[in-house]
């Protein structure tokens, strides 16, 4: 399923209504709450406890933080956490294509874990450098390349590929998937100052609208 070359051609037509999108999410929450939010209790475990062991070799005083030591810690945390990450992306997208979904499927991507470490790194470091330079770029590939984990685990691209090809159609909309992310973020943020109740709902619904619907919406019709 590689394609090392993509024509700009080939990138997908399509368009959304924010609000729309939103509502559907919601009507896919049934059901499957549970299975997402223990999902990304798993992840936040897993991330608080490797930046723990991590952080011992590599410590970030409170006082004076140590960037480097902090930049070092999230990068070696890759490996680990993006496969993790992409089972629960996984679970939403093959959630809305029909089909049942199991807690243990979120550990399903380990096979992959080089490349969905390195297309974690360098999304990282473009990141940062586009902040560094005029912050604009930063915030500008932060949600361009939003799609590049399902695309590398879904399609089978190559990494550099999943990037591109997830940069150059998220730009055909980039303003209104900014708006859409923008808006889960304020959910998500909703729901921690409930006291995390409201993460019950918010974190399957990120998931569920931004991966079950958007990117099915975008990319199932397309073949690589």
């Amino acid at each position: 399923m590689e394609n090392e070359n993509m024509p700009a051609q080939n990138i997908p037509e399509y368009d959304f209504n924010i609000i729309e999108i939103i509502k559907e999410g919601f009507r896919h929450l049934d059901g499957v709450k549970g299975t997402f939010v223990a999902a990304f209790g798993v992840y936040l475990v897993v991330a608080i406890a490797l930046q723990i062991v991590l952080g011992i070799f590599f410590p970030s005083p409170t006082e004076e933080p140590n960037l480097l030591n902090q930049q070092i810690v999230t990068i070696l945390s890759y490996p680990v956490l993006m496969p993790l990450m992409v089972g629960i992306i996984m679970m939403a997208i093959n959630y809305s294509r029909g089909e049942n979904i199991k807690f243990k499927s979120v550990f399903n991507y380990y096979h992959l874990m080089g490349k969905l470490a390195l297309a974690g790194i360098l999304i990282y470091v473009m990141t940062i450098i586009g902040f560094i330079l005029l912050v604009l770029p930063g915030i500008y590939l932060s949600i361009a390349y939003v799609f590049t984990l399902p695309l590398i685990a879904d399609k089978g691209m190559d990494v550099w590929e999943a990037m591109e090809f997830s940069r150059k159609t998220v730009t055909k909309h980039w303003f209104k998937v900014f708006g859409l992310m923008f808006l889960l973020s304020l959910i998500f943020l909703a729901g921690i100052m409930t006291f995390g109740i409201g993460l019950i709902w918010a974190v399957p619904l990120l998931f569920l609208t931004l991966y079950g619907l958007l990117y099915r919406y975008i990319f199932d019709a397309f073949e690589v």
